[in-house]
């Protein structure tokens, strides 16, 4: 069974791709939801404070940095990300991607060809239209669904990660 993949790839949608691989690593995710806790805990505390008493300019500062954090630190990132893809060798450029029982190998214009073994994939991550492989602690491989000739393609290649024991994290409402 061989699968063959075939896009060309956007800035938004690496931007995208990258900011959910580099956001779902595990010690992110557990600094980052610690964060999100703490500031959303000082967030209420800001505006219960500004409901009975009204609040200093320390306040206000600290109520800024806190909405800033928990409101615009993905965008942000998201559109930083958005603006160094936009340099990028590969852009808009076909990359084919062939996937069989003995891994996956990639190549396309501006892009270094690689290849990948089964072994060497601990986890993928879902999004809603495509999946994310970590190829090493900073890489990673973007598959959307676009790639893929039909469903039947999506569907052969999920049960080849169940076959292969892979653990795949659903991310549904996450678009790349």
């Amino acid at each position: 069974m061989n699968i063959k993949i075939e896009y060309q790839p956007t800035a938004k949608e690496l931007a995208k791709a990258s900011s959910l691989f580099a956001e779902k690593k595990p010690l992110l995710l557990f600094v980052v939801g610690f964060i999100n806790i703490v500031l959303g805990f000082f967030f209420i505390i800001f505006i219960l404070k500004f409901i009975k008493l009204g609040l200093t300019l320390q306040d206000i500062l600290a109520l800024i940095i806190c909405t800033l954090w928990l409101f615009g630190r993905r965008p942000f990132n998201e559109w930083l990300l958005r603006q160094r893809m936009k340099n990028s060798l590969i852009l808009n450029k076909p990359i084919t991607i062939e996937v069989s029982r003995n891994g996956l190998v990639w190549s396309g214009k501006g892009l270094r060809q690689g290849n990948m073994t089964w072994d060497q994939i601990t986890y993928i991550l879902q999004a809603k239209n495509g999946f994310v492989l970590p190829n090493t602690f900073t890489r990673f491989l973007w598959l959307p669904f676009r790639g893929f000739s039909n469903d039947d393609e999506i569907e052969a290649f999920k049960a080849l990660i169940k076959e292969k024991e892979i653990l795949v994290r659903l991310f549904p409402k996450w678009e790349c």
